[in-house]
């Protein structure tokens, strides 16, 4: 995996206050809700709320942070994919 390292270390350095990372964390935290409300049983908002939950936020540095909110938009938009899929296929 040396390459992986390398291309790793290539890419541009994304910054990002430390101010937005919080509101981001906010409206992940505010959207959750939301979507929980309407499928409490869901794997990958379950998922998504365990990342943000403090136990694993205040042991992150800023930029594990920032990882994990990217993760968590990626487990928001994997569920919502899938939950259009089964409103289409059962329309």
């Amino acid at each position: 995996m040396p390459g992986r390292k390398l291309d790793s270390l290539q890419r541009p350095y994304e910054t990002i206050s430390e101010r937005e990372v919080m509101t981001l964390r906010n409206e992940y935290l505010l959207e959750l809700g939301k979507q929980v409300a309407l499928d409490a049983a869901a794997p990958l908002l379950a998922k998504a709320s365990e990342l943000l939950k403090s136990r694993y936020w205040a042991n992150s540095t800023w930029r594990e942070r920032r990882k994990i909110l990217k993760t968590v938009e990626w487990l928001l938009r994997a569920h919502e994919t899938q939950h259009a899929r089964l409103r289409k296929e059962y329309s």
